[in-house]
């Protein structure tokens, strides 16, 4: 395949024109950097605690920073008593050195001043390289491309049209990875193509493939497929340039893992170990029961389909590629022995990898959270390189020009539509969520029984022990609320029913009665209504039967409780967490104007008498959204007390 353009290298206005495309990208890369939120995800709140322990503390371990809110993440290990990151340290220990200096010269903290300062630092780890790699790639563009319209629409294509753009954003291994295989193919370039190439082409691919191959472990294969074609260029400049210069970023790498870790081998080797399915303070590690895609549900044959073309797909997400699988096709006809090769490592590249990633079974989930398959990020630049001949076959067919606008368009708008936050799921699957067409969403484990009431049970009274629970909450002038439900001993029993007494005061003051009834806990057990189940004396007025009807049912109307998800809830009871199952109910009353709606949220329990921990009232105007009253009642004591540890901090596995 030859190109229809006898074009002998960019004019002056074709390279003012590349300027410029680079220019925009990087004016609106780091636009969209400086708004984005910081510590977005898991992901990159690893990294980030990472970086924040070696710099205040000096330390890898993470246990201090993932304690404050909005710090923790589930990409951690648990290793001889204390948290670790599960990412790779030799990125981190770098951001950590960036950080340290942007802290001194500004003042800020990390942690006080999070935005500002991973801006900052992002700007200089992502958004610089970034565009140095532009750079790079048009070089190698002017080299290998033969018409104007490939070279700049390959360049726009990088520019703004990848998925690599809104990991920009965000601190990950990916992007650097993208920039260390540019880097190291236009010098892999240079040194098969110079009749005879510098020293600095070799230290350049071998620095810059080490780079890759240390930030994305199976870009191991493009480190021995460059060190090939290297030694087979030159053994002599190999052995002086290639391999110390990659040995560098390598030696790094594993050093800082020894460092960190005590191996070697990079944390996430040990997926799946007791390190990633702890049980700690009686909370167990989020990968020992994923949610949603990392439930690992899919076949391999369904996890394929949706990894090329469909909800995660590299060719539905950027149908630009498609083009890379022509060049692919026809690289025998190019007639650039350099280029021909790069495509050819770039094709093998991509098989192996996808061959590679497609036989771990125990981690289908493409990526986790991500508005890509995000662990291909760093094949896009052989995938670029690989357009170059069909594009530059059609550059002057106008039908195959505005096809190539038309899938540079579609490429371009999964890339920005998450501009500001990769770590949400891609366009496509969202869609396909809508259309029900998938669903990877976990159904909550049903409740015990059918649920009317905020707590679960009621206690059994036994001679000498009558339960009790006391709960607490904060009053409007910051005053604390004490209550106390209680099993009574009935003065005239009825037969089925357990006498409640309800007690309330302000803290320090004695505890004052202000409800009792009995409760058929036979029959509430079974799911039948409150109002089937809640007897009184014959001196309750019906005002007092309704609010104590809306105090049992937790809302002003009869209406069934749904469950949800597992939650774990720290309380002063005890170090270890409780497992608790949430489950809430809404109704709208009254009737008439204005229309409340009232909430209440309850957290199920039942290592607690009455089976829960802690419930939530919330009552919100519907026309103006605005919160009319909230209550959050936490059990701060009770009778039998639970158990001083969690029942799962006994099938801890270390």
């Amino acid at each position: 395949m030859s190109s229809v353009d006898n074009d002998q290298g960019p004019s002056i206005a074709e390279r003012w024109g590349a300027a410029l495309l680079i220019l925009v990208a990087v004016v609106l890369h780091a636009t969209a950097l400086l708004n984005a939120r910081p510590l977005q995800s898991a992901n990159d709140r690893s990294r980030w605690c990472t970086v924040w322990s070696l710099v205040e503390r000096g330390t890898f371990q993470i246990d201090e920073i993932r304690q404050v809110p909005g710090w923790d993440s589930i990409d951690i290990i648990f290793d001889d008593g204390h948290f670790y990151s599960t990412k790779p340290p030799l990125l981190t220990v770098i951001v950590a050195g960036i950080t340290w200096c942007v802290q001194r010269l500004t003042g800020w903290s990390l942690e006080e001043q999070t935005q500002p300062v991973t801006a900052l630092v992002l700007l200089v780890v992502n958004i610089i390289p970034f565009a140095i790699s532009l750079m790079v790639l048009w070089k190698l563009l002017a080299r290998v491309a033969q018409s104007a319209w490939c070279r700049l629409f390959v360049l726009a294509s990088a520019s703004f049209a990848t998925l690599v753009s809104p990991f920009l954003m965000t601190l990950n291994n990916h992007t650097v990875a993208v920039v260390g295989v540019i880097c190291s193919l236009y010098a892999l370039e240079r040194i098969l193509s110079d009749e005879s190439p510098r020293a600095w082409a070799f230290v350049l691919c071998g620095l810059s493939a080490g780079w890759a191959c240390a930030n994305e472990l199976p870009a191991a294969a493009f480190g021995l497929a460059t060190f090939v074609l290297a030694v087979r260029r030159s053994f002599r400049q190999t052995a002086l340039w290639y391999a110390p210069a990659a040995l560098i970023p390598i030696v790094a790498f594993l050093a800082t893992n020894v460092i960190a870790t005590g191996s070697w081998k990079p944390t996430y080797a040990n997926y799946g170990s007791s390190k990633y399915n702890f049980v700690v303070d009686g909370i167990p590690s989020y990968w020992s029961d994923p949610d949603g895609v990392d439930r690992n549900l899919d076949s391999p044959a369904v996890y394929f389909l949706h990894s090329t073309i469909g909800h995660h797909g590299i060719f539905s997400l950027t149908p630009l590629f498609l083009l890379a699988i022509g060049g692919w096709l026809a690289s025998g006809f190019v007639r650039n022995g350099a280029l021909r090769t790069l495509i050819r490592v770039g094709a093998v590249m991509s098989v192996v990898v996808i061959a590679f990633y497609m036989t771990r079974f125990d981690n289908y989930n493409y990526g986790g959270v991500s508005c890509s398959l995000r662990w291909a990020l760093w094949l896009i630049p052989f995938w670029l390189l690989a357009m170059i001949p069909v594009i530059d076959f059609d550059a002057r067919v106008a039908p195959m020009r505005w096809l190539q606008v038309a899938l540079f368009g579609l490429s371009a708008m999964s890339a920005w539509l998450p501009i500001e936050n990769p770590w949400q799921q891609p366009w496509l699957f969202k869609r396909m969520e809508a259309w029900k067409w998938i669903d990877y969403t976990r159904k909550p484990a049903p409740l015990p029984r059918t649920l009317w009431t905020w707590f679960l049970s009621v206690p059994e009274a036994k001679t000498g022990e009558l339960p009790w629970i006391e709960f607490t909450s904060a009053g409007i002038d910051g005053a604390v609320i004490r209550r106390r439900l209680a099993v009574k001993t009935q003065d005239d029993p009825q037969p089925g029913f357990v006498q409640i007494v309800v007690q309330e005061a302000l803290d320090g003051q004695p505890l004052a009665t202000v409800r009792q009834f009995a409760i058929d806990a036979k029959r509430l057990s079974e799911g039948a209504p409150v109002i089937d189940c809640v007897r009184w004396s014959d001196d309750v007025s019906p005002q007092q039967k309704v609010a104590d009807l809306t105090f049992v049912r937790g809302l002003p109307l009869k209406k069934e409780y749904r469950a949800g998800k597992t939650r774990y809830l720290r309380l002063p009871m005890r170090n270890d967490a409780f497992r608790c199952q949430t489950a809430a109910a809404t109704v709208d009353f009254p009737v008439d104007e204005p229309l409340y709606q009232y909430r209440c949220d309850t957290w199920l329990c039942d290592e607690f008498p009455f089976g829960t921990a802690q419930f939530e009232i919330r009552v919100t105007d519907i026309e103006s959204g605005g919160l009319i009253r909230h209550e959050q009642w936490t059990v701060t004591d009770c009778y039998p007390a639970p158990a001083a540890t969690s029942p799962l901090s006994s099938k801890n596995p270390q």
